[in-house]
Parts: structure tokens; sequence; C-alpha cells
């Protein structure tokens, strides 16, 4: 496969379902919620009794679990908890490799909006941060470029977390067809 260039642009990135009145165990990986709708395995945790980056790993019923253990030290009741959404914005193409060259975030909202940006290195099964609660403006944009450039094996993923519903865009530059 010959290299090329290519933008890849993904609207309105932002998927927000919050539940008050939830109850997370005691250094536990089990928050309970009154309900499950909108919740899905891999949407990112938001909680001041959760580390950053917890993601829901399972669903049964009004109990959710995460990958991470929260940090309360008693049961807490009457929490609002927030799940954001993945929205997977680039998959590198099978048997290549790509580099991300960089990328413009651009807030689509009347007021401060907040991203998360990572890679899933899907042969290992991991995610790791590009960047993590990144804040952005109401009427700005932000860059990913300074942190140098970002190698993607076969069929890993550029995914997007954004704390408002449809609240950015995303254009990320690609070079794929890279050996």
């Amino acid at each position: 496969m010959a290299e090329a260039f290519s933008n890849s642009i993904t609207r309105t990135v932002g998927v927000v379902t919050s539940y008050s009145g939830s109850t997370i165990g005691a250094a536990s990986t089990s928050i309970t919620v009154t309900a499950n709708t909108g919740i899905g395995v891999s949407d990112m945790v938001i909680n001041q009794n959760f580390p950053g980056g917890a993601k829901v790993t399972q669903i049964e019923s009004t109990t959710i679990y995460t990958d991470i253990a929260s940090t309360n030290e008693s049961s807490a009741s009457s929490q609002i908890v927030k799940f954001l959404g993945v929205q997977t914005c680039y998959t590198s193409p099978a048997a290549t490799k790509s580099i991300l060259i960089g990328g413009t975030l651009t807030n689509n909202e009347n007021g401060a909006i907040k991203v998360f940006v990572e890679t899933r290195d899907t042969s290992a099964g991991v995610d790791a941060n590009l960047v993590y609660n990144a804040p952005i403006p109401e009427g700005s944009s932000m860059i990913i470029s300074d942190a140098g450039k970002t190698v993607l094996e076969a069929v890993d993923e550029l995914r997007v977390y954004c704390d408002t519903k449809n609240g950015v865009d995303i254009n990320f530059s690609i070079l794929s067809g890279v050996s």
C-alpha cells in the first residue's frame, strides 16, 4: 500500500448519560444506578470517587462495573455519575501502519467543554491517553501537534470522549500506508 495523507473528520462528538442518586461501593468497581439506559461498555466514568480514565466493563441490570476501583473508603450514596460515550474517529487499516500527524478539536457549544483523546492498541487491548480532561473554551479549538507523532499499528484506533452532548468536531490528519 502506498503512503497517503488524509483527514478523518467526525462531527458532533459527545454522548453523555448522567444519573443522580447513584451508589458507589467502598473501594469498589461497582456503581448502582436507577436505570442503565444510555450506558455502554467502554463509556468513561466521571465522578469524584473514581480515578481519571475509569471505564465501564460490564452492565448487569442497574449495576455497572468498572475497570478501576473507586477511591472512597465507605459506600457513597446520592452520587451524580456521568458516563461519557466513546466515538472511534479513526481506525488504522488492516495490515498497515498509520501516523497521526496532528488534529483539531473544535468546541461547538456556547460554553466551555472538556475532551479526552486516546489511542486503542487493539493487539495489546490497552488504551492510552493523548489528551486528558482538556478544557476548550467557547468559540475556540485545540490543536494536537506539539506532542510529536503517534504511530498506530494495524486496526489501532483514535477515540474521543466529550463531556457535552455533540460538543466537539474532530479533524485528524493521518499518514496511512506506512511500512
